[in-house]
């Protein structure tokens, strides 16, 4: 019962993360996860916390591209900067990116016809401590993955992440990352899961090479 309970409320948090829309259902909802939203509010000017991304990321000339959904760009990059959990996403310039979700946990970026589509959104571990190990917890969100259709056909787990791989149940090539980290006080893990057409593997490849990373500041 222990892990159905978690493997529910992982479920819930990934259907909460994937949608903007704000009906008064999904909004009650999430006033009921109250219990998840206790840290702190960062509350800095636009001049500083650009000044202060330059420093963590070593570059210059940062722009703010829309503030409401935290992305900024830098030459052909892009970063998504999650203030409410305290990590980067850099990506692509090509990309289009999405609508911050209702819990403000991440959000979703696709290239121009959508055959590579990239997701990115943070979970509170700390909650489920006391009943899980953080190993435990990357298996149930393993599990999950299996759950929802997808075959995984290479795993990888460390003391502080995961990263798997395989096919989706619609046909195409899935990687999944997740990392445990801390932020403003709270123990969260970050997911990137990215899901892309056959004829787009080598691109994908490149942009791993290039691109796509979780910058954690800790």
């Amino acid at each position: 019962m222990k892990n159905i309970y978690a493997i529910y409320i992982l479920l819930l948090m990934l259907l909460l993360s994937c949608t903007s829309k704000k009906d008064s259902n999904i909004q009650a909802t999430i006033d009921s996860l109250f219990i998840y939203d206790n840290h702190p509010t960062l509350e800095i000017s636009e001049a500083k916390y650009l000044q202060w991304v330059d420093s963590v990321l070593g570059v210059k000339g940062v722009k703010l591209i829309d503030y409401r959904n935290g992305i900024y760009q830098y030459d052909d990059t892009r970063f998504y900067w999650n203030r409410t959990f305290d990590y980067f996403l850099v990506y692509p310039s090509s990309f289009t990116h999405g609508e911050e979700s209702d819990l403000g946990n991440g959000n979703h970026f696709v290239n121009e016809d959508s055959t590579i589509c990239l997701n990115v959104y943070a979970t509170y571990f700390d909650v489920f401590k006391d009943d899980y190990s953080l190993h435990e917890w990357f298996d149930i969100m393993i599990d999950t993955e299996v759950e929802q259709g997808n075959r995984i056909v290479k795993k990888d787990i460390t003391d502080h992440s995961y990263t798997i791989e395989g096919n989706t149940k619609g046909g195409r090539y899935f990687y999944s990352k997740a990392t445990h980290k801390k932020a403003y006080e709270r123990e969260i893990i970050v997911t990137v899961k990215l899901k892309y057409t056959d004829s787009r593997r080598k691109e994908v490849e490149k942009l791993f090479t290039k691109y796509i990373q979780i910058c954690l500041n800790k």
